[in-house]
């Protein structure tokens, strides 16, 4: 039979481009368009497969460690997972119907609107890995995972060589490799497509035959997938989820802005296609899906609209929805339900695969100290220029007031604004953790625990600092990584192990949420919230939590109270400005120089003995620039090497403020010291005790009621109750729909 193209011409052209062809030659290809038997299977690397097995079902390929690929492509549903619309990662719905994987590897173009290209697996593997609402991971951070567990270590050993490491990119070519061995199997259809005598029942056979007459199905399901690979308008309607859940919402309108689409926010449907190609005709186009494995894959359609094969069915034989490229077909129900039959033959038995036991982390061995380079060695005798004592000790007082930045100025509105958010867990990647989550009032706004808890499914490996009186530091973080609150609050949100949040849906979340729009118009006058502003409402909020002079029992001493202090109090400041030399570094009011000193602090024994500060350890070295041969020898913290990548400034970290030191044990930036009695003692043996730390530390040869005295002077200089703050109610979101209606 000679079947005429119907194709539009666009489709023809995009084809022939894909081909190298002329459209012409694109369009005599399709002239006769049919169903087509199996290939034989592909030849794969069987180790390397076997490793991309064990990765597909591990749930360390996702940010917080709770999901696999197999959370949204299960076997026992054909590669998929049963759902209208996928649940995509925690804290996110998806706007979209998962598609199986069977013979995934036929596929001419990948995800429904095509983006991604079917040839490359391995690049469309990584796309879910580290997109933000389907697994939302760093993929240094997962290798690190991989390198924590034995079980995926010899897999991996066998796959690439004994002498490998893991590696992100290879990671996705693991799970590419085992995506090639998830093929459909033949059916008695293939056989007959393959020109085989068999007696196929008699309404596969009329289906069959329907399919490629009648029927038309042929024409865009053709190969041996049953997808020609192009885009179609089927006039789907749209699913009520997607506009009635907030979540998917945000989903859809960051995939639009993330995509490119003009006018995104006016953009409330999935306009398929057209957020590729951003040509108008594409609108509401779809890839065509493949027929491999249909009948265990429902809900059908990109948005699973459709519940069964039938419903699909009788959907195209009444030409599709509204604005559709189809036809009605005019078939009788003895047609419909031989195109059922046909499909449900191509299908299959349904498929099967062994899934791994879930394997344990390791505890690696206590890494060695890193060298210090011979070109430091000198420090003993000439510290460096940031660690000498070149200028006078400014006095001690009261703090000033907050300098305010100009491109940031504070208001009232805006500091309310900024309260609201510092408590709301939607900035954060699966909407669980919040400003507050590691920087409570309750613990002095840080954290109690000796290194923060970090992001679920991770570990922070640093302490949690205050944020009370960080508005007065020059830098922020222990390393000076941050030149302001508000990038201090953008990095936290956003950090692998810290809020693992992406900022484009963070953004989305904030305008589904009505009174954050009506807050972000009075304060920064935009139509919509933007991410950026969030961080400026955030820092204004941050400038707020100061010391308050009146409630320190130090400031008002200073004022002239005499009675403010303890007999023993006056004699640790003695002791803090003249024998326990303090001063040299903890001065002016904040009682921090802001400069950097390696202290050779012990390290904490929860370094050796938890593999998830471990992993996090080593993934920081690796993404902060250290050497191959560092970042695999030691889980050291490098401090303010990292800013800098000077040698000499490994184990630098800044002087922290001594102001609220009551509330914020535990102390030093790994929070091994529990009590300030222990910060005496260690500062009293001068350090630790390599050669290379700061020549500033000496032996102090403090008596025990000096040291007792020194205490008491330090937690004069917190306020006389612990500075405490009641939360907020956070807004709640509502679909956009209710929401109030602004131009983008």
């Amino acid at each position: 039979m000679n079947w005429r193209c119907v194709a539009p011409l666009a489709h023809c052209r995009r084809a022939a481009v894909a081909l190298g062809l002329a459209v012409g030659a694109a369009c005599t290809l399709a002239a006769e368009p049919k169903l087509q038997p199996l290939p034989a299977p592909a030849k794969v690397n069987a180790a390397l497969a076997e490793l991309g097995r064990h990765l597909f079902f591990e749930p360390r390929l996702s940010g917080d460690g709770s999901r696999s690929c197999a959370s949204c492509h299960a076997p026992k549903r054909g590669f998929a997972d049963g759902l209208a619309l996928s649940n995509g990662y925690n804290g996110t719905d998806y706007f979209r119907n998962t598609p199986g994987l069977q013979s995934v590897r036929l596929k001419r173009r990948l995800m429904w609107d095509g983006r991604l290209d079917g040839g490359d697996l391995p690049t469309a593997v990584r796309d879910m890995v580290t997109e933000a609402h389907f697994m939302n991971a760093d993929a240094r951070l997962v290798q690190e995972r991989i390198g924590q567990t034995p079980a995926l270590t010899a897999l991996w050993r066998q796959a690439f060589g004994v002498d490998s490491e893991p590696y992100g990119p290879q990671l996705f070519v693991a799970i590419a490799e085992y995506l090639k061995t998830l093929d459909a199997q033949a059916t008695l259809v293939d056989r007959a497509l393959g020109g085989q005598a068999v007696s196929l029942p008699a309404p596969v056979r009329l289906g069959l035959a329907l399919f490629h007459g009648k029927a038309r199905c042929a024409q865009c399901h053709n190969g041996p997938l049953g997808s020609n690979g192009q885009a179609y308008r089927l006039g789907v309607p749209q699913s009520p989820l997607v506009a009635a859940e907030p979540a998917r919402m945000v989903t859809l309108l960051r995939h639009h802005a993330t995509m490119g689409v003009p006018n995104y926010m006016a953009q409330r449907s999935d306009v398929g296609t057209y957020a590729v190609s951003k040509a108008e005709a594409d609108r509401g186009r779809f890839v065509t899906p493949a027929l491999r494995g249909l009948a265990h894959t429902g809900p059908y359609l990109h948005n699973g609209s459709l519940a069964t094969l039938e419903q699909v069915v009788a959907f195209h034989d009444q030409g599709g929805g509204p604005g559709s490229e189809l036809a009605p077909l005019g078939l009788n129900g003895t047609e419909r339900a031989a195109l059922v039959a046909l499909l449900r033959a191509l299908s299959g038995p349904q498929p099967t695969t062994l899934e791994p036991p879930a394997y344990d982390y390791r505890v690696a061995a206590p890494s060695a100290p890193l060298p210090v380079p011979i070109t430091q060695s000198a420090r003993s005798q000439a510290p460096a220029a940031s660690e000498a004592a070149t200028a006078a000790p400014q006095p001690l007082g009261p703090l000033p007031t907050v300098a305010v930045p100009t491109d940031n100025p504070m208001s009232a509105q805006k500091v309310a604004l900024g309260r609201l958010l510092f408590w709301d867990t939607r900035l954060s990647g699966n909407g669980s953790t919040a400003c507050v989550s590691c920087h409570a009032p309750s613990a002095g706004w840080g954290e109690p625990d000796a290194v923060s808890r970090g992001y679920p499914g991770t570990r922070h490996w640093r302490n949690s600092q205050t944020i009370l009186n960080a508005a007065h530091y020059q830098r922020l973080f222990w390393d000076g990584a941050a030149a302001s609150l508000e990038r201090q609050a953008q990095s936290a949100a956003t950090g692998a192990v810290a809020g693992n949040g992406d900022e484009a849906m963070m953004e989305m979340r904030l305008r589904l949420v009505p009174e954050y729009v009506r807050r972000f118009r009075e304060v920064f006058g935009s139509a919509w919230p933007r991410i950026e502003q969030a961080w400026q409402a955030i820092a204004a909020f941050e400038r707020t939590l100061v010391s308050d002079p009146r409630r320190v029992p130090f400031d008002r001493w200073q004022a002239g109270q005499r009675d403010a202090l303890s007999a023993s109090a006056q004699r640790g400041h003695g002791l803090f400005v003249g024998k326990a030399r303090c001063i040299q570094c903890h001065h002016g009011a904040l009682l921090s120089d802001q400069r950097y000193h390696a202290l050779d602090v012990p390290r904490l024994a929860l370094m050796d003995s938890h593999p998830l500060l471990q992993v996090t350890a080593r993934w920081q070295n690796l993404q902060r620039g250290v050497s191959h041969t560092d970042y695999r020898a030691s889980s050291d913290d490098l401090g303010l090497f990292y800013q800098t990548g000077v040698p000499s400034d490994r184990g630098r970290f800044r002087t922290p403020s001594l102001r609220e030191l009551r509330y914020t044990a535990p102390y030093m930036h790994n929070g091994v010291f529990e009590t300030l009695r222990e910060v005496v003692e260690f500062f009293d043996r001068g350090g630790g005790s390599s050669p290379h730390k700061s020549p500033l530390l000496q032996p102090l040869g403090l008596s025990e009621q000096e040291k007792t005295d020194l205490v008491a002077f330090l937690e004069s200089l917190s306020m006389d109750q612990p500075p405490g703050m009641a939360p907020p109610v956070v807004p709640a979101s509502q679909a956009l729909e209710t929401a109030a209606s602004h131009g983008r």
